[in-house]
């Protein structure tokens, strides 16, 4: 009869089959991308850490829904450079998030680098794969000092 109670005990409660994943790891993937994206460009990023069902919310404009819509529009600025760093973030079960601060250098014909700095929060999800994806980005822009 003990270990009849027991088992009612025990059965219920929830049973971790992996290691559970870390902030750590949004982190590193976070700083990954932003140096992948240097190296080889937004089309090739996006197309590498966003999700096939990744939204994005830029400022401004309509949000665009799906890998494909996003690769549609997803050029670089001749001259310009974007670098980010997350400042936090933590992950429950399949998803977790990253927010922090990007920086926007753009260099003029005439050498003037023009700044803009701003804000950012991803979502990310774990793929059927075990993988990280981007399934959310969203970003804005600090007014301008005055």
């Amino acid at each position: 009869m003990r270990y009849i109670l027991l088992l009612l005990f025990i059965l219920p409660l929830p049973v971790q089959a992996q290691e559970k994943d870390t902030v750590e790891i949004l982190f590193a993937l976070d700083r990954e991308f932003v140096q992948y994206r240097l190296e080889n460009g937004t089309y090739k990023a996006f197309a590498k850490y966003l999700a096939p069902d990744a939204i994005t919310l830029p400022p401004g404009e309509a949000p665009k829904i799906g890998l494909e819509a996003i690769l549609r529009d997803a050029g670089d600025k001749p001259n310009t450079t974007v670098t980010w760093e997350p400042e936090t973030g933590d992950i429950s079960g399949d998803l977790g998030f990253t927010w922090g601060l990007f920086s926007i250098n753009t260099t003029g014909a005439d050498g003037a680098v023009s700044k803009q700095h701003g804000k950012y929060a991803t979502v990310w999800k774990r793929q059927d794969d075990e993988e990280w994806k981007i399934v959310i980005d969203s970003f804005s822009l600090n007014p301008p000092p005055m």
